[in-house]
């Protein structure tokens, strides 16, 4: 909804006063219709003309003491009541040399008629304060209807362009078997994950969180996973983590940043190599146990710092274990109290989770109802 320019409002305005001040003089020569002709309405018409005038000058000429009064309804008031009298004086007198009426009034008659003229403006004027007021609601309204309406179709672009990147949940292969899931706190998450290809045959894990949400955190996922394969194809994973890290800094702004953590796995030996850029240690379960796999070094998000020396550790599987990737909402998830359920009674819940959707379950049965982050697991078993 635009708002009209101010010529066109005062324009409108003055017309309708216009029509108010003829249907006036109407009423009050109503019992003497012989007297109500061209000239009354010429009269009327002048009278609601000044009138909006000068009730609406005088509310500009003293709308800085207007808005810092501590009665402003009062004074307003008070402003038309006075406006509304002068102009009426005004136009008698206007109409009285021009010759559209003929006055006689005493100054009795006219202490009569003033208290009634500025009653009758300060009625006319509040009405037009009113529905500016409204008009003005109005428009704010349907302002932020729109931008509400922008907000939620970004949104859903977001959320399409985020299903867009996923990889399916599930990947098997010679040697490996990926399962992954991810749920968003809000329509869009802040998580993702990623497997991709090697030219040697390894296989590459990604399972990142993005500051922010929405389209700004969807374009960042969408660049993360389109530079990292190509840094990672011929580097370890130490160096790619360092070189995605001084590509993408540039193109962050402040506090945005990517926690990640990349594995590069080869699915003939089990050898695995395992970087982490701000993301919670991944899970090595095994025997009925989980062990979090800490990579010594610096680890901050990828964007926080220009140059980071990133190190990464190596390992191998056996046939049937697991590595199990999570972003932070699952282990700080809060209790029924408002407490995080904590890493130490997470690791307990992962030897019995096979899969994203039974830890899920597992951890939802100790967490308070809702998800107050985004949930994302990955797990990678070594398989024959």
């Amino acid at each position: 909804m635009t708002r009209e320019s101010p010529i066109v409002e005062h324009l409108r305005g003055a017309l309708i006063s216009a029509g108010a001040g003829v249907g006036i003089v109407f009423l009050v020569t109503i019992e003497q219709s012989a007297r109500f002709h061209w000239r009354s309405a010429a009269y009327g018409a002048l009278m609601g003309i000044l009138g909006y005038v000068f009730c609406a000058g005088a509310a500009w000429l003293l709308r800085g003491w207007l808005r810092t009064t501590r009665a402003p309804r009062l004074a307003r008031a008070a402003v038309y009541y006075v406006a509304g009298m002068a102009s009426w004086i005004l136009a008698s007198w206007i109409a009285h040399v021009v010759g559209l009426v003929h006055f006689t009034s005493t100054l009795a008659g006219i202490a009569v008629y003033l208290p009634v003229v500025g009653a009758i403006s300060l009625l006319i004027g509040l009405l037009f304060y009113t529905y500016g007021v409204l008009q003005d609601r109005l428009r704010k309204s349907v302002e932020r209807l729109k931008e509400a309406e922008f907000a939620e179709k970004e949104l859903e672009i977001a959320r399409s362009i985020q299903q867009r990147i996923l990889p399916p949940p599930e990947l098997s292969g010679d040697g490996f078997r990926i399962l992954a899931s991810n749920l968003a706190a809000r329509f869009v998450a802040g998580d993702f994950y990623d497997f991709f290809r090697l030219p040697d045959g390894a296989l590459g894990v990604v399972v990142a969180d993005v500051a922010g949400k929405g389209m700004g955190a969807s374009l960042i996922m969408a660049t993360v996973k389109a530079v990292l394969p190509f840094l990672a194809a011929e580097r370890s994973v130490a160096e790619t983590l360092r070189e995605a890290n001084r590509r993408i800094a540039p193109r962050l702004e402040r506090r945005e940043f990517v926690a990640l953590a990349y594995l590069r796995y080869e699915p003939d030996t089990g050898a695995f190599a395992l970087g982490n850029a701000g993301l919670p240690d991944p899970y090595r379960v095994a025997d009925g146990a989980a062990r979090p796999l800490s990579v010594p070094g610096p680890r901050f998000p990828l964007g926080v710092r220009d140059e980071v020396a990133y190190e990464e550790i190596r390992g191998a599987l056996a046939t049937g274990e697991k590595l199990v990737f999570v972003s932070d909402g699952l282990p700080e998830a809060p209790d029924a109290s408002g407490e995080p359920l904590g890493y130490a009674r997470f690791e307990t819940l992962l030897p019995k989770a096979a899969d994203p959707a039974s830890l899920f379950s597992a951890v939802r049965a100790v967490a308070a109802p809702g998800l107050a982050d985004d949930w994302t697991a990955v797990y990678l078993v070594r398989e024959t």
